[in-house]
Order: structure tokens, then sequence, then C-alpha cells
């Protein structure tokens, strides 16, 4: 490694939060990424969106009325999509509320279900009705637009994940002598992307490497003093590479 190499990558977003990062959601036709947050002392869930690439704070930390039982969806168009649930004890999906970019609610239809998101608009169902009779309505406005569905195409996801390695033996020569469990790697251009767990003094830490040309240009600790192995650990869109830290509680992204 060269002690002379300069180039390290720079944050194009880093956002703080009071809960706990619970799910992460990207916009698969911009540069929008939305985030659910849960402060489980207090029983809130907390919405918030940003622009990626510019830093730019959409909104932070709103609620929805009776909020601990919404959770993030999808992001479409640059509408923010939540779903509740048929109950506390039922995991299947029930509700759509819609946030715009401002953070203010565009519309909402408590007995439709959010199934997918295609090139024509955003398909739901009414879970009462059996069987499943889909409908086409739009983004924006919750319209509907063709009943049953019209003739449409998923949105393909370009997301890119680490490939998990039990045997690290290729990469030895980037992990340190401590590494414990698994290793996330992904070669992504001229850059090899890594996290991986350390054990010093029973004390387990998690940490981010990126290198390029076999030079770090970014170093992060993810998490410290943790008790058990982390399974989250990064993803990359649109050349924008993205994880959590600070112990789930802080979001960033870089362009790599």
């Amino acid at each position: 490694m060269s002690a002379s190499y300069k180039y390290k990558l720079k944050p194009s977003l880093s956002e703080t939060f009071r809960g706990i990062i619970w799910k992460i959601e990207t916009d698969d036709s911009n540069t929008i990424v939305a985030v659910e947050t849960r402060d489980v002392s207090e029983r809130i869930t907390y919405f918030s969106a940003f622009d990626y690439t510019s830093g730019k704070c959409l909104f932070k930390e709103i609620t929805v009325e009776e909020g601990w039982f919404w959770s993030l969806d999808r992001v479409v168009d640059g509408m923010v999509f939540l779903h509740s649930y048929v109950n506390e004890s039922n995991p299947e999906h029930k509700g759509i509320i819609a946030i715009d970019k401002a953070g203010d609610m565009a519309w909402q239809q408590y007995h439709k279900t959010l199934h997918d998101v295609t090139d024509k608009g955003i398909l739901v169902y009414n879970p009462k009705i059996q069987p499943k009779l889909l409908e086409l309505i739009s983004p924006a406005t919750g319209d509907l637009i063709s009943a049953p569905a019209a003739p449409s195409f998923s949105v393909t996801r370009n997301i890119l994940l680490p490939e998990i390695l039990e045997e690290t033996s290729s990469i030895k020569h980037l992990l340190p002598e401590s590494i414990i469990g698994p290793a996330f790697y992904l070669s992504f251009g001229d850059k090899e992307i890594l996290v991986f767990h350390t054990d010093k003094e029973k004390k387990i830490c998690q940490q981010l490497v990126v290198y390029q040309h076999g030079n770090i240009v970014l170093e992060d600790i993810l998490a410290e003093d943790i008790q058990k192995l982390n399974p989250e650990a990064f993803f990359i869109q649109n050349s924008h590479l993205f994880y959590i830290r600070n112990n789930k509680q802080e979001f960033v992204s870089y362009l790599v």
C-alpha cells in the first residue's frame, strides 16, 4: 500500500437519527433514498427522505397517525409509500400512505395493499377479496388507471449486493488477522469493497474498507462492542455505496 496515496472517498450523504435504522428503500427512477427509523422505547416510527447525490434533506423524522403500526414499503417517482398490517400478529400488509417530497401526505387508501411497482403505475389489491384482483393506480394521486390491471412490467431494481464469503483465502491479503465470521465482498469498477468483523479482547467490531488499486480509499467502523455478528453490510445503486454505521443510527452514502 502506498503511503503517499492521497485520494480518499468523500460522503455524498451522512445523516444521524434519534432511533434505530429499521429499513432503507431507494427510488428506482431517480436519486431519492428513504429511511425508516424506530424509537423502540417510545414506540414511535419516523420516516425520512434525501437526495443522495446532493445530500439534500427532503424531509426528516416525520410521523403518521398510529405510526408504530406503519412501515416503509417502496419509493416510486419521488413518492414514499408506507404500509400497515392486517393486525399486530399478522404480517400481511394492509393500507397505503403516499408521502410526497415535501413530507406531506399526498393520498391514502386503508383498504388496499401495494403489490408491485410497474412501468405503468403501481399494482394494488384489496386483501379481503379472493381471488386476488390486481388494480393499476397512479403513484402520484392514487387514482385508478385500470381494473383489472392492464399488462405491465415490474420495475427492475438495479441494486448490487456483496457476496458473502465464508472461505476468505482469496482475499486474505485485504483482511486483518483478527477477522471472525464471513467477509462481505464486492468488486465494483476499479474498487474492492469489504465488510468484516474482528474480535479484539472479546469485543466484536464491524468494519468497512474500500480499496482502489490496492490502496485504501475509505475505512470506517460500522459498529463497536457488539454481542453478535451483524448480517447487514452494504449495497450499491447508481454508483453510490450505502451503509449504516454508529450502531445503526447513522446512514451514509459515497459516490464510488
